[in-house]
């Protein structure tokens, strides 16, 4: 292994940790009725991409639509 492969796997992990609890506490926000109405909701970019590549998604991912 070289140097410095460990520290970059390291410093990897806790960058998708990071933007892993970005995404988990934005969705969290935008599904809460009390702070964001049904009609202002939005979807992250990355979210509206891969629910027009893989319509089979739609209903899993992002914002509820009731």
């Amino acid at each position: 292994m070289k140097p410095g492969t460990l520290r970059r796997c390291k410093e990897l992990g806790v960058f998708f940790i990071f933007l892993g609890g970005i995404h988990y506490a934005y969705y969290k926000i935008q599904n809460n009725d009390s702070l964001v109405p049904k009609h202002s909701r939005q979807e992250l970019f990355y979210v509206k991409w891969i629910k027009d590549a893989f319509p089979s998604l739609k209903d899993k991912l992002g914002v509820k639509k009731d």
